[in-house]
């Protein structure tokens, strides 16, 4: 009786588990660097209501795209500053992708090829760990999945509504994240078109009001650019002047990478992303490389011609987009997220392909692969559970113990029991990470720890300042744009006019502040690590603390007074 119930109901709980998993991340606290940072950029939108010219500590900002500022500030005017509101957009957009894997993968396969294309995707390690530790990336990917999902959907049927849906989405990837909004849509789009033979798609006339319309979508963002850096060539940006906004939007910040104009330079090789998605596309990286060679092989064998029952779209927009990226000389890993979309639907057409031939050796390939994985992870999952950190609820590891179990009622042999193996792997991974892991990792980002006890003790944000280290997550939790200075001479001045204040700095800045005759007493001592940058030392407990940098709040009484 249990085994009728949970065949009729696992993908129901599946996605209740990835749900619930990817809900707990929204209150885990935001990461220096970056998630922290467009953290504080949205705070100080909502704060100022510069929603057209971005500000960045009260200093011009040049970098990504605003709608994730947009999207995280209107979170905060809507339900107060908080991690769970600076993170709901994403999650969304995160939604987003996922509904439109499902719906453009139905578009030309079975209904059960588009749900197990949407749970490999809602289940990569990558997606969900973007959930959390926010970027703009996830944005864009949910966006730019639409988009594409839009456009297979028009060159279909030929309505205008999925062509103004597709132009629409398109602006939105690149508020996102900029041009690559546009080109991975335009490279997935363009390698069907090519594949199919269908070259007056290519010239049709409705895609320059799609332009037009995505041009609008695009007009609020481009008039700030214009307003706040090519009216004033005068500004010094990124230590340059004479910045055009539009210009390093449209070509520098994206194209530029490719070309050397842009100053990010990270050296990093043209193989780069293929150990990322080791990774990122857990648990099913060899099932996609798998996948990729029986795709490449089918095209080859077809001699690159598709029929008119086939796609194109996903080859085109996972491998062109690939070596796209690829290209650049600044590569982070989440960069390649926008790419994930396209390796669950390739995965998912992939399994498709060996249940139908004869020979059971893909299909034992395949099935060896995927456990390989899932028990790598499996393990991993039990490794920061019982050694990295130990549990401080007995209930996580009675409850991940219990998961393990339930992998006997998904034993089977075929692609949906591989599938639904896969997607509860990631739950429990993913339960571990954002339930154990993160919770306590976090409060060794003292950054947050020593805003978070400021707050706890009631001082006021006027009162906090830093000294010679900081980070974005210190001006979010004390909940404004905390004052710095810049050197121990403009520290003596500001003591001289202000009777207490606290001070977030190290060692180096305590000796300096002594030297130089403030009077302060030590209010807390932290031990720092950079929570963003896991290494082996941190995560080995023995060596944790050796790993660590001292970082002090210490609470100002202004200057000694010297005896003549």
């Amino acid at each position: 009786m249990y085994k009728k119930w949970w065949i009729k109901y696992a993908w129901h709980l599946l996605a209740i588990g990835l749900l619930l998993v990817a809900l707990a991340g929204l209150f885990v606290d935001v990461m220096d660097v970056d998630a922290s940072q467009y953290a504080s950029i949205s705070m100080e939108m909502w704060q100022d209501g510069s929603w057209l010219q971005v500000m960045h500590r009260h200093a011009d900002y040049l970098d990504k795209p605003p709608l994730l500022f947009w999207s995280s500030a209107a979170s905060y005017a809507v339900f107060g500053l908080s991690n769970w509101a600076y993170k709901l957009p994403s999650l969304l957009a995160a939604l987003l992708g996922v509904f439109a894997v499902y719906q453009f993968t139905r578009l030309y396969y079975a209904q059960a090829t588009a749900r197990r294309a949407a749970f490999i995707l809602a289940s990569a390690v990558g997606l969900l760990v973007i959930c959390n530790d926010v970027r703009t990336d996830t944005l864009l990917l949910g966006t730019s999945a639409a988009a594409v999902w839009q456009l297979a959907t028009y060159l279909q049927n030929r309505r205008w509504i999925h062509l103004v849906g597709a132009f629409v989405f398109i602006g939105l990837a690149m508020l996102a994240k900029g041009p690559i909004g546009l080109v991975m849509p335009a490279l997935a789009a363009g390698t069907h078109v090519a594949l199919r033979r269908d070259w007056r798609d290519i010239f049709r006339w409705q895609w320059l009001p799609g332009l037009l319309l995505t041009a609008l979508v695009l007009a609020p963002m481009c008039w700030g650019l214009y307003q706040q850096f090519d009216l004033h060539p005068e500004k010094t940006v990124n230590e340059r002047n004479g910045v055009s906004g539009l210009y390093f939007y449209f070509w520098e910040q994206s194209f530029g990478r490719i070309t050397g104009e842009n100053v990010w330079k990270n050296d990093t090789g043209p193989l780069y992303f293929t150990h990322v998605y080791a990774w990122a596309f857990l648990p099913w990286p060899l099932l996609l490389l798998l996948a990729l060679w029986q795709s490449l092989k089918g095209l080859w064998q077809k001699r690159f011609r598709l029929g008119t029952a086939e796609e194109g779209f996903a080859i085109g927009g996972f491998l062109l987009t690939f070596v796209a990226l690829s290209l650049s000389k600044y590569k982070l890993p989440h960069y390649i997220f926008v790419t994930l979309p396209w390796a669950a639907v390739l995965t998912a057409r992939y399994l498709d392909h060996i249940v139908g031939l004869a020979d059971p050796a893909p299909r034992k390939w395949a099935a060896g692969a995927l456990r390989l994985t899932i028990g790598l992870m499996c393990a991993l999952a039990a490794l920061l559970l019982f050694w990295v950190f130990k549990p401080q609820n007995v209930l996580i590891p009675v409850l991940f113990l219990a998961g393990l179990a339930v992998f006997y009622l998904l034993r089977g042999d075929s692609p949906e029991h591989w599938v639904q193996q896969g997607v509860w792997a990631s739950v429990l991974a993913l339960f571990i990470l954002n339930v154990h892991f993160y919770p306590q990792l976090l409060p060794w980002q003292s950054t947050s720890a020593a805003a978070h006890y400021l707050k706890d003790q009631r001082v006021p944000p006027e009162k906090v300042t830093w000294y010679l280290r900081h980070g974005h997550a210190f001006d979010f939790y004390t909940r404004a744009i905390t004052h710095k200075h810049e050197n121990i001479e403009e520290m003596v001045e500001y003591a001289g006019n202000h009777p207490e204040f606290y001070v977030y700095t190290n060692e180096e800045g305590m000796g300096l502040m002594q030297e130089y005759g403030l009077n302060f007493k030590v209010e807390k001592k932290f031990d720092h690590y950079q929570a963003a940058l896991l290494r082996p030392q941190f995560l080995n407990p023995a060596t944790r603390i050796s790993s660590t940098e001292p970082r002090l709040l210490l609470k100002v009484e202004g200057l000694k007074r010297v005896a003549f």
